[in-house]
């Protein structure tokens, strides 16, 4: 029975780490030190030690989550954007990320999660639309630029959360296997 219990508190303070990557946190991180705490908890005989092979494992799929969401996030600097634009993307990312939540936060939990992922793309499109303009950037150009930090914002955002999903599941299993 304990052991079960473990594991549900093992799976929900993951969950709850999970969760924090949505808003932009390092959630990816908090789950790869929580497992490792967790397993730290346990003899190796024990059913619930989780190896070095899945901690070292679930590090590298976290550093993979930073590297798409950088390179994503960063998409619009090599497609000619500036570092202007590139600030004020991620300014407006942080702004939009909020305000998405607050909107969509009407509906109680899937809500704020997709107004945080949704706002802070749409935020990097008008921050990055902003930047570019104000160095005198043509109204098509700086709208062609918000376009590719608002899919760049996205897919990076997706990418880290269904890592986190993969890395909760994987640390969960391992506990029960």
């Amino acid at each position: 029975m304990m052991t079960v219990l473990y594991i549900l508190l093992l799976f929900i303070l993951l969950s709850g780490s999970a969760f924090l990557t949505l808003m932009a946190l390092p959630g990816n991180w908090l789950i790869l030190v929580i497992t490792f705490l967790f397993s730290m908890q346990f003899p190796v005989t024990s059913s619930l030690y989780i190896g070095w092979g899945v901690l070292i494992a679930m590090g590298i799929l976290a550093t993979i989550g930073e590297v798409l969401e950088f390179f994503l996030g960063a998409a619009s600097l090599a497609k000619g954007g500036s570092k202007r634009g590139a600030f004020w993307a991620l300014i407006g990312s942080i702004v939009g990320s909020l305000l998405g939540a607050a909107i969509l936060s009407v509906i109680p939990i899937l809500g704020t999660a997709v107004g945080l992922v949704l706002g802070a793309a749409f935020g990097a499109m008008g921050g990055a639309v902003l930047g570019e303009k104000s160095l005198g950037k043509t109204q098509e150009e700086s709208i062609r630029l918000g376009k590719v930090a608002f899919w760049g914002r996205l897919l990076g955002s997706v990418s880290k959360i269904m890592i986190a999903g993969l890395l909760v599941t994987i640390a969960t299993l391992a506990a029960i296997i």
